[in-house]
């Protein structure tokens, strides 16, 4: 993924009467960095408020004086159709009376002439976040009201879906705000823990089928223990596992224990419909708030998630107060000095290599999250999938990382985690070496077939490369590398080998054989099949007669 496509663009307006003051602003920035593309520039305040109303931009760049109307005036204007609008004001006049008078109509900065490089950007970079960060909320925000809206399941469902769709770096009072909305008086009229249980079948083995079904049981299983309890439970499935809030005020751990246990025999049990089965799950300390529970599943996710590192199919509990340790900046470190070490031809062997000695990194830091790994792996990942994107521009990158991430889920060992890396990108590289092979091989058939269809007519090479899409340097090279000849030589031989068949036929006279072969020339064509066969046309004729 390239920084650009990581960055949401956003769009801008620039309004000076001063025409050298909008080039330069053009000059000074680097759009694509930053996430901006430039929708106009305008010279008076009128254009730019025409300009305004059609280009609908995320941010304003305007000079406080310009003729038809002023800096403040348009920007008064323009958030009159467009609120969130984030607008700069520029001036030449050291008066913090207009700075004042900007801040009232929603100046978010305000930047000097002459405009210094550093200034302007950094200003830039600041509004492209705080309006990325708007927008993000409030299609958060829009999200949510619609899934109330059309939500028919219980409110204590929605809120354990809401915390869990959120990322694990998102701060709880965040997540709070949103679920606020919920009725969070009726999710927390008892006390709560969070039960994280991951069923698991190999990546080798996994199909969507297998453990869709997989799931679907363990679930079952999940409902017949806990109803037996007559314990309030609601569950949701996502890819890192089945997640279970269990709602009581007297809710006795060892007994909880012993039915998370239960449930682990019964589903390890179904090693017959599927085998290489494993299964882990994690219990929560005891929650008594929103925010305390959504602490909780937090904890619960990351807890499922460090499975690698408290072995198969146990079931743990988490400890309060619930340390999640950093992620190593030195690990880090490592790994991208790693990859600026490796060599720039990728081949199978240099792949294996790298994700050994990867390997051999984190295991030396002495892993103690299992985030740390998996963002590594991705860094690898996409390293390599970057530079393979460069060989076959149609690979897909976000497929392969997505395709990665979940069956990352179904590794059973942090050994297996780097043999999935390892094997993603071997057969991603075989993918794309054999697309390359079948894309460059077919222009090469294609020629093949037109030079000997047309053998008689002047073929014109940079033509024919034209024709199949390549240039004729790289098309030579690759012609001559699937046939071991150069494209002349070839047609030279098309020519003979037709002439040898001419000349079988009595009937032609040695003129005729040279045009149907494609020669103007008689005696080039004579000198060509001499130079090729080491006798004359007629000597040839007179040979095949006689046998």
């Amino acid at each position: 993924m390239t920084k650009r496509e990581m960055i949401a663009i956003l769009g801008m307006v620039i309004a000076d009467d001063e025409k050298k003051i909008c080039k330069l602003i053009e000059y000074l920035v680097n759009w694509d960095e930053i996430g901006i593309r430039l929708l106009g520039t305008a010279y008076d305040g009128l254009t730019a408020l025409q300009l305004i109303n059609e280009k609908k931009p995320d941010i304003l760049l305007t000079d406080i004086r310009m003729p038809g109307m002023d800096g403040l005036r348009l920007i008064e204007e323009a958030k009159m159709q467009n609120e969130i609008l984030k607008c700069i004001i520029i001036s030449g006049y050291k008066d913090f009376q207009y700075a004042q008078q900007g801040m009232r109509v929603g100046v978010r900065d305000y930047l000097l002439k002459p405009i210094n490089q550093e200034d302007l950007t950094r200003t830039l970079k600041k509004l492209v976040k705080e309006t990325q960060e708007q927008i993000s909320i409030q299609s958060s925000r829009l999200h949510l009201e619609e899934t109330i809206k059309n939500y028919t399941g219980t409110f204590k469902h929605l809120f354990l879906k809401t915390v869990l769709q959120k990322q694990l770096d998102e701060q709880e009072e965040n997540i709070l705000q949103e679920v606020e909305k919920i009725n969070a008086a009726d999710i927390m009229k008892n006390s709560a823990r969070c039960i994280a249980v991951k069923p698991n079948i190999s990546y080798r083995e996994f199909t969507k089928e297998s453990y869709q079904l997989l799931t679907e049981k363990t679930l079952e299983i999940a409902e017949v223990e806990f109803s037996s309890h007559n314990w309030i439970w609601i569950s949701e499935v996502t890819e890192e596992g089945i997640f279970f809030l269990l709602f009581s005020d007297a809710l006795d751990r060892k007994e909880l224990l012993e039915s998370i246990n239960h449930i682990k025999e019964r589903v390890l049990s179904l090693q017959d419909l599927f085998p290489r089965l494993y299964f882990n799950a994690v219990v929560s300390e005891q929650a008594d708030s929103c925010i305390q529970l959504i602490k909780r599943i937090k904890e619960s996710r990351i807890a499922i998630g460090n499975r690698f590192l408290t072995g198969l199919n146990t079931v743990s509990e988490i400890k309060t107060p619930f340390i999640n340790a950093g992620l190593s900046s030195a690990m880090d470190a490592r790994i991208l000095k790693l990859l600026e070490d490796r060599p720039e031809a990728f081949d199978m062997e240099e792949i294996k290599k790298c994700v050994e000695a990867a390997r051999h990194i984190m295991k030396a830091e002495d892993i103690t999250s299992c985030l740390q790994v998996k963002k590594n792996l991705l860094l690898l990942l996409n390293y390599y999938l970057n530079g393979f994107k460069q060989l076959d521009s149609s690979l897909d990158e976000h497929e392969k990382e997505s395709w990665f991430s979940e069956m990352y889920e179904h590794s059973t060992s942090l050994e297996q985690t780097f043999r999935l890396l390892e094997d993603t990108l071997c057969e991603t590289l075989m993918n794309v070496l054999d697309h390359l092979k079948n894309r460059e091989i077919k222009p090469v058939i294609y020629a093949k077939h037109f030079i000997e269809e047309n053998k008689g007519i002047n073929i014109k090479l940079e033509e024919l490369a034209k024709n199949t899409g390549f240039s004729y340097t790289y098309f030579s090279s690759l012609f001559k590398k699937e046939t071991g000849k150069t494209l002349s030589e070839y047609i030279q031989m098309v020519r003979i080998d037709t002439a040898k068949k001419l000349l079988t036929e009595k009937e032609r006279s040695i003129s005729e054989v040279a045009e149907l072969a494609g020669y103007n020339d008689i005696k080039f064509f004579t000198r060509q099949f001499k130079k090729t066969l080491g006798v004359s046309p007629n000597e040839y004729r007179k040979l095949f007669t006689n046998r």
